[in-house]
């Protein structure tokens, strides 16, 4: 089985086509695949962003606060279930990054309802001190994994492994030849999905 623990920032784009590039990967895989997902959140990655976009004249402040928004949302809609989460990390994806819009608890609390979260719970996890607590520990956690240029995975093999591999923005082939290097070691080579 892989491990595998990817970090991203939930409003870049070059995250978002990494998470497709995944989960796509992933979805064709015959081995067990355990795919976490962990927003990060720093003062470079803000920074960035406003590179990256052209922000000029910005204002870092309100910027971070927004983005902040958008990660604990991330993990309150993981306490729904892995899938949901991941269903409302795509819909605030597509928001902001695709159509342009600007986060906000009004829009996180649309795109709850969207995906069928339960929006009472959503609400009272979004604001809790559980969901701030976790979203540090990924910080930490990504911090000690060493990934500090985003987006960036680290993948295990469970069976056998107690180091893994970084990868940072990486493609589809990339992710492929990790994969079947980590697995290499394996007695059963059946996780060897076609490369595009």
């Amino acid at each position: 089985m892989l491990e595998t623990y990817l970090f991203i920032t939930p409003w870049g784009d070059e995250c978002f086509k990494c998470e497709k590039e995944t989960i796509r990967y992933f979805g064709r895989a015959e081995e067990k695949v355990d795919l976490k997902i962990f927003p990060v959140l720093n003062m470079q990655v803000v920074l960035n962003y406003m590179k990256h976009n052209q922000v000029k004249n910005g204002n870092y402040n309100d910027l971070f606060n927004r983005m902040y928004l958008t990660c604990l949302d991330y993990k309150a809609a993981c306490y729904q279930g892995r899938a949901k989460g991941r269903q409302f990390l795509v819909a605030m994806q597509k928001s902001v990054i695709d159509k342009g819009e600007s986060y906000s608890i009004e829009l996180g609390s649309q795109l709850a309802q969207q995906v069928g979260l339960d929006l009472t719970m959503f609400e009272d996890d979004r604001r809790s001190e559980m969901v701030q607590k976790e979203f540090k520990h990924d910080q930490q956690l990504a911090h000690e994994m060493g990934a500090e240029s985003i987006p960036a995975a680290v993948i295990f093999n469970v069976k056998d492994e107690e180091y893994g591999i970084l990868m940072d923005h990486y493609d589809y082939q990339t992710l492929a030849s990790v994969c079947k290097l980590k697995l290499a070691s394996d007695d059963d080579n059946s996780f060897i999905p076609e490369t595009l």
